[in-house]
């Protein structure tokens, strides 16, 4: 089995550990500062970082394989062991004697553009400090309007991330779902709204001024004043080795935040 192993920049030498660990093992390891498209020939891609670093090789995946993750960071929910403790559950999933888990991606197209993302896509005032005014749209129906600094449509997974900041619900990740989520809405009483995942979301923005399309942090479009992104479940999900019991992974991790 090949294994593409990522790290973020100041995990080198865990990353380097974890290569050798595996080949001592028989198995065929390599590093990956940048991830590529060639990780989806890998059996399986181990991650030595924390949440960012497996959201930033998940962009370069249209199929991806298992990921297994390595937690240097902060958080750390979508990883699996921390750098003392990996070895068994490794071993494990290069053995495949672990489950894989699948959670969805959402897909944004603008035009002939189209990002792909893990936690959620955010469409923002590409003018610094001033607001947008825009319509969503699902199914062919208008269900809200607004002017605001943006807003963001997450998956379930993504629910913990930057919607949760701007006042979405926490979403058990194992649902089908689309969450749309204002950001700083120009109106009192707003609601986030939680779709179905077999929906199809589009945020139709007003001729008032240009926006941008940013899926993860990571990748971006600009999007011009009166144009439209359409948002809808990808057909290739996220794979993960099951964890146990993640929905306490995720309330434990929640409380630790500050």
């Amino acid at each position: 089995m090949r294994v593409g192993i990522v790290y973020k920049y100041d995990s080198l030498n865990v990353a380097r550990e974890v290569a050798d660990f595996l080949r001592e093992a028989g198995v065929k390891a390599e590093l990956h500062h940048i991830p590529t498209c060639s990780l989806e020939d890998c059996g399986i891609i181990v991650t030595v970082g924390g949440d960012g670093t497996i959201l930033r090789t998940l962009q370069e995946l249209k199929n991806p394989p298992p990921i297994f993750g390595i937690n240097t960071g902060r958080m750390g929910i979508l990883t699996h062991a921390e750098p003392g403790d990996y070895r068994e559950s490794l071993l494990k999933a290069v053995n495949v004697e672990l489950e894989v888990e699948e959670f969805m991606r959402i897909e944004a197209r603008y035009r002939d553009v189209e990002l792909t993302a893990l936690n959620e896509v955010a469409i923002l005032s590409s003018a610094q400090a001033r607001l947008i005014e825009y319509e969503v749209v699902v199914n062919g129906r208008v269900i809200d309007s607004m002017r605001a600094d943006g807003a963001i449509f997450s998956t379930p997974v993504g629910s913990t991330a930057y919607s949760l900041s701007a006042g979405g619900p926490i979403i058990d990740p194992y649902t089908s779902a689309i969450c749309f989520t204002p950001v700083s809405p120009f109106r009192v009483g707003w609601r986030p709204w939680v779709f179905s995942g077999d929906r199809e979301v589009v945020l139709r923005l007003k001729p008032l001024r240009d926006a941008v399309a940013i899926a993860d942090g990571n990748r971006a479009v600009e999007v011009e004043a009166g144009g439209e992104v359409v948002i809808r479940k990808s057909k290739h999900p996220a794979r993960f080795f099951r964890v146990e019991s993640r929905l306490k992974k995720i309330a434990e991790k929640m409380r630790k935040l500050r």
